[in-house]
């Protein structure tokens, strides 16, 4: 215990404390009494997958606890402290970094005319003309160069220039290291792309858990707690932190990066963008969901507690109406500018739908998590090691790919989706969604070995994916009805909004799907079981779009023209208070079952 790392934790007012030690970590912390474990894991730096939001209902935080000496399984949102315990988490029990995040190809090649640039000076051209080089600067940069040009030993000044003014400047000549980032901002994950300004090339990504998933895995949520001035504080606090740590990895292999990064395109869905600038989301949260702004957001690094230079260049694309944010208009960027009808699904953890051309888009939002992001399911976790990936039923056995070639811990999204339309065509399910029992599976397939995975467990009918002598991973009836919501509500969201425009699948001339988790889906299996509507041309997988877009942004300064054209142009629809909607969606619960 001598060699415990002793963390002190609360929230400062006085309250009794109680030791909590992590026995796994060899951590020993102070925590204030009636905190909850979930809290207490996520101040040790253990936070926990609350897909539920912390409501206790989805079972994913289940941790083992000693007190008074006896061990016990509690959920972590719900146990709260009452005297000094112990805490048992192994790896698997705390939010790792997911494998599906980044999903951008390093040779991906983008058009490289950037706003942001550096020139050198030398000392004795200073001397003569140091007033034409200063012409527009800004009394904080003017001031910092009249520091500089006052150094012994001076040998020039390095010009930062965004849109060509300057915006800082460096002793000496740095004209070699120059960065800016893209950054896509997900409800659950966080990617963020480092490019050489100099050249264009992607010099490294990296991604991890958006932090705010330790207050609720949903938008809902993260704004109901962000509607008070201590609620915003702490879920920006989160997501600065977030991309912190990121661009602290950063620093430790990109040379001199954290004094020359000076500029930053964000983009996010619109809870993400009020919540990263500390706007209070209150208004979002009710119909008819406004934004403080749906404009570029500006600022400097000084203006945020990002780990940048003061006068970084930081800059949040334009939101498009209700939820549907900058990250779907870095997907319309990144989608191209040629004029064709285009169907573009962005698959998240809401599922964000654009229809139009470059002469304007229609776009929307509907839930199409959590139940395929792993949320709701009873076995379901997201793309880390240990999930189930992929799925198939080939000769009466199943046969499945686990990332990280691990044994099997649970099922991720897109093994969700493998795994239904599995068991839609053999049968184990119906049309319906109503799962066969053994006896009933029996009588159409007598011989098939597929009948000693039916089982019936806690009163349901279950089916095996996997199982040893220690654990069982299924897929249960209630998994399949959350699946159906989920499916119906993106394949009911495409075709109200083709509707609203007056076309049909047919009429579309490009079918995209964007999002990381999207580009690891079996489309063929998600046209099969309904998630998307049959009819569409061959569909591209785009990718992270958000990235993308983000990337070409930040690479080329002619994108904020188009941008601006894709903002101004993209009219916002609701899905909510459309009477077709419902109708499709009630309609389309059902299972399609037929392959395009």
């Amino acid at each position: 215990m001598s060699d415990a790392k002793i963390i002190i934790a609360g929230t400062g007012m006085k309250m009794k404390k109680y030791h909590v030690n992590f026995i796994n970590q060899n951590i020993v912390l102070e925590a204030e009494e009636n905190s909850t474990v979930a809290e207490i894991c996520e101040q040790a730096g253990f936070p926990l997958d609350l897909v539920c939001s912390g409501k206790g209902t989805c079972g994913k935080c289940r941790v083992e606890i000693e007190e008074n000496g006896k061990k016990e399984v509690v959920l972590a949102c719900q146990a709260r402290l009452s005297g000094p315990i112990n805490i048992y988490i192994g790896e698997n029990d705390y939010s790792k970094k997911h494998q599906i995040l980044e999903c951008m190809e390093t040779e991906e090649k983008f058009n490289f005319d950037p706003a942001l640039k550096k020139t050198y000076v030398d000392i004795k051209n200073l001397k003569k003309q140091q007033g034409e080089f200063l012409r527009g600067c800004d009394l904080k940069t003017l001031r910092k160069f009249s520091s500089l040009i006052n150094e012994k030993g001076i040998k020039g000044v390095t010009f930062v220039l965004y849109e060509d003014k300057i915006i800082d400047v460096q002793k000496n000549n740095t004209t070699e290291f120059l960065y800016g980032a893209a950054v896509d901002i997900g409800t659950t994950t966080v990617v963020m792309y480092i490019y050489d300004m100099n050249t264009g090339k992607l010099v490294k990504s990296y991604s991890g858990s958006n932090s705010q998933s330790s207050v609720g895995a949903d938008v809902i949520s993260r704004i109901f707690k962000g509607s008070s001035n201590d609620g915003i504080e702490e879920l920006s606090g989160k997501i600065i932190n977030t991309l912190n740590n990121l661009a602290d990895k950063a620093n430790i292999e990109v040379p001199f990066l954290a004094d020359n990064m000076y500029n930053i395109i964000l983009c996010g869905n619109s809870a993400m963008q009020h919540l990263f600038f500390k706007l209070r989301p209150d208004r979002l949260g009710i119909s008819p969901f406004t934004s403080i702004t749906m404009d570029f957001v500006e600022c400097y690094g000084e203006d945020i507690d990002l780990n940048c230079p003061d006068r970084c260049k930081i800059i949040f694309l334009p939101l498009l109406g209700g939820f549907v944010g900058g990250d779907t208009t870095a997907v319309l960027l990144a989608a191209g500018n040629k004029d064709n009808f285009k169907l573009i699904v962005d698959l998240g953890t809401n599922g964000e739908i654009a229809a139009g051309s470059k002469k304007g888009y229609l776009v929307s939002s509907t839930a199409c998590g959590p139940a395929l992001e792993g949320g709701n399911i009873k076995f379901g976790m997201r793309g880390t090691v240990g999930a189930v990936e992929h799925f198939k039923i080939e000769n009466d056995e199943c046969l499945f790919n686990v990332i990280g070639d691990a044994e099997p811990d649970g099922i991720c999204g897109s093994g969700i989706i493998d795994i239904t339309a599995e068991m839609l065509r053999n049968n184990i399910i119906d049309n319906t969604g109503k799962m066969l029992t053994s006896h009933e599976y029996k009588e159409l397939n007598p011989e098939s070995s597929i009948l000693g995975k039916l089982r019936t467990i806690d009163g349901e009918n279950c089916f095996i994916i996997y199982e040893n002598n220690e654990k069982k991973i299924f897929i249960t009836q209630k998994d399949i009805r959350q699946v159906q919501l989920a499916k119906s509500s993106i394949y009911s969201g495409c075709m109200a909004v083709l509707k609203t425009l007056g076309k049909n699948p047919e009429d579309v001339d490009e079918a995209v799907v964007a999002g990381a988790f999207g580009s690891y889906i079996n489309i063929n299996n998600a046209l099969y079981m309904g998630l998307l509507p049959h009819g569409l041309p061959e569909i591209k997988l785009l990718g992270n779009g958000a990235g993308k877009g983000a990337s070409m942004f930040l690479l080329d300064r002619k994108m904020r023209k188009i941008c601006n054209n894709i903002a101004e142009g993209t009219s916002h629809y609701e899905l909510a208070d459309d009477n077709y909607f419902s109708g499709e969606y009630i309609k389309n619960i059902n299972f399609i079952g037929e392959n395009c």
